[in-house]
């Protein structure tokens, strides 16, 4: 054919075809492609020139890219172990995008390779075979594809203190009207050019370049709308809003594709350690191994600059908390000052009550109003995960990200449980606890397993879900006081619509999901969710059936107050609760997703905020 252009060259096999079978996943099914068996990191090829509408993980295809080539016609890649192309990327018949893996719903690695056409399934096959080389390709390369739109023009000046942002577009440059630049959807590239026409102003004919972004530049209902950069603030009130087409790329263009493709940068695709100032501090600590000294009550120890051991006396109560995900557990204090106490921010601080070790981390914040007691702050070494940083990583699982990351930051490791999960691939941007989310969230997708990350005393601690629960029994009796609301006013939801904008078609697609049996008791409430990207009708209904169990259920709260306090209880384990509670009855483990202890002259209580708010209450 030479139309296109065969995806994977180096594969061995179409090791499933395009229409029904049974899978191991799913059972009986529609399988909308076909998957072609190929080693892990074999390239995959563009099979036309377009432009990228979706690169990233998406539910069972796991990471996947999805191209549109124009005239209606989508082609998909699932599976992959890495992506070269960015999201709004333009790209060649031929070019290189990704790399074969088995990531997603996934027995072997393969590619699966998909075609839509004005987004109805198609066998790709109709398209392209594997003779379809890129030497006999007889296709159109260019990328500068004329693309009319219905389109809404809103006039925009950045005069002093009327937009965020002030005068620089999204990418940090200085705003100049006299380069006639505007702000355009997200789908559109920077650096894409925009012709107006149909306004009936003197702007038609004019052509614009996409610099600039903004949270109400959508499109909808088919029309894309585009935020034009005046001259002046006057011209901006004049022109107002106008209704028209814009020409998206094109001849209009006032650069030439090999101009165009001078401009593009590179995907990010590793990150690379260029250079290092200085040699990383060590901490000196003994207080680590150091013995209790009171055998009762509570035991706060503070090694201060000079390696000197001190237990400072307390005023007032002691606080230590902790939270399941994205906080380091904390502890505060009051001490009397005396002219002996001497100690800094950064010195490391141990908490022990009744000879158990407690907490272990080092100060953070000193503060007071008088001359008498100092409040202190102290976080354990989580703190440090707040740092924000730019990884690269390949073939590691959650617990290799843990154990490199603790490397990175001189931070001390206990227990880390194998995850056995590999991650094939990433490059993640942000805070390390954010880093640290993301391989969990893949290892959950992907084992069913979930696993609880804290600091034991000092060591960094990784255990499954299930090693965290407590044989400790929480009723009316062990507390003295508890907070337990039910409602269905807030984020609860019996009706699921999920909408998707098919800018081919230039429709709306959206796709509803009932029960029945709760409408009929609560009427009909309705969750609804704009999504970014087509999904088959096995990933919506699996989208579909995660909400509705999430949402179609009485929301209820459990915070315990004032509990016998229990050193063992910590956010991320698992207490047996039994209440009778009116309307419902608990008699099950739920998890513990905050945690305050406070200890008062030798008394320890707890506050729990415990979760199994959603499907695990026992009626």
């Amino acid at each position: 054919m030479g139309k296109y252009i065969w995806p994977c060259p180096e594969y061995s096999r179409i090791s499933s075809g395009y229409g029904n079978r049974n899978c191991p996943f799913h059972g009986q099914e529609f399988h909308d492609g076909i998957d072609l068996a190929a080693a892990s990191g074999t390239p995959i090829l563009a099979f036309g020139s377009g432009t990228v509408t979706k690169s990233g993980w998406n539910g069972g295809y796991g990471n996947y890219i999805s191209i549109d080539h124009g005239n209606g016609l989508i082609s998909f890649y699932g599976h992959c172990s890495q992506l070269y192309v960015k999201q709004g990327a333009k790209v060649s018949a031929g070019q290189k995008i990704a790399a074969v893996g088995t990531t997603g719903s996934s027995t072997g690695c393969h590619l699966h390779f998909g075609t839509h056409l004005n987004g109805a399934k198609v066998n790709p096959l109709n398209y392209v075979k594997d003779s379809d080389t890129i030497n006999n390709y007889t296709g159109k390369t260019s990328n500068s594809a004329i693309n009319s739109v219905k389109a809404k023009f809103t006039a925009y000046y950045p005069a002093n203190n009327a937009m965020e942002g002030g005068f620089y577009d999204a990418r940090g440059n200085l705003l100049n009207p006299a380069n006639k630049t505007c702000a355009a959807p997200p789908s559109i590239p920077f650096g894409t050019k925009i012709t107006v026409q149909g306004t009936g102003t003197s702007l038609d004919g004019i052509t614009y370049t996409v610099t600039d972004r903004g949270g109400a530049i959508q499109i909808e209902n088919g029309v894309y709308h585009f935020d034009l950069l005046m001259s002046s603030n006057a011209e901006c009130n004049r022109w107002g809003v106008k209704y028209g087409t814009a020409i998206i790329g094109g001849e209009n263009s006032l650069v030439s594709d090999a101009e165009e493709t001078k401009q593009e940068t590179k995907e990010i695709t590793k990150v690379t350690l260029k250079s290092i100032t200085g040699v990383v501090g060590t901490r000196k600590e003994i207080l680590r191994d150091v013995p209790t000294y009171l055998q009762n009550g509570a035991e706060i120890a503070i090694q201060n600059n000079q390696g000197k051991i001190q237990i400072p006396a307390i005023e007032g109560d002691i606080t230590w908390e902790t939270k399941r995900s994205g906080s380091p557990a904390s502890l505060k204090f009051s001490v009397v000052k005396d002219s002996e106490l001497n100690f800094h921010e950064g010195n490391p601080v141990s908490f022990k009550f009744n000879g158990q070790n407690v907490f272990y981390g080092y100060v953070f914040s000193k503060s007071r109003t008088d001359n008498k007691f100092i409040d202190v702050v102290c976080y354990d070494q989580t703190r440090y995960f707040k740092n924000k940083d730019t990884i690269s990583y390949e073939n590691k699982s959650y617990a290799d990200l843990i154990k490199m990351l603790a490397t990175d930051y001189n931070l001390k490791c206990g227990t880390i449980t194998d995850t056995k999960y590999k991650i094939p691939s990433r490059i993640d941007e942000g805070t390390v606890f954010d880093i640290l989310g993301y391989a969990s969230d893949l290892t959950v997708i992907n084992t069913s397993k979930m696993f609880v990350l804290y600091d034991d005393f000092g060591k960094l601690t990784l255990k499954p879900y299930e090693d965290m629960i407590l044989p400790i029994w929480i009723d009316e009796d062990t507390a003295q006081a508890y907070n337990y609301t039910s409602s269905i006013d807030s984020e609860t939801y019996n009706r699921i619509k999920l909408a998707y904008d098919n800018d081919t078609t230039g429709e709306r697609e959206v796709h509803v999901f009932n029960n029945e049996t709760n409408q009929g008791k609560w009427g009909i409430l309705q969750y609804y969710e704009k999504i970014d990207n087509a999904l088959s009708s096995a990933d919506l209904k699996l989208k579909a059936d995660m909400l509705m169990k999430y949402y179609n259920v009485i929301k209820r709260e459990l915070t315990m107050k004032k509990v016998f306090g229990d050193v063992r209880v910590r956010a991320g384990t698992s207490v047996a609760v039994g209440m009778g509670l009116g309307d419902i009855n608990i008699k099950n483990y739920m998890c513990v997703e905050n945690a305050v202890h406070t200890f008062s002259n030798g008394l320890h209580t707890m506050d729990l905020k415990l979760s199994g708010v959603r499907g695990e209450f026992s009626a």
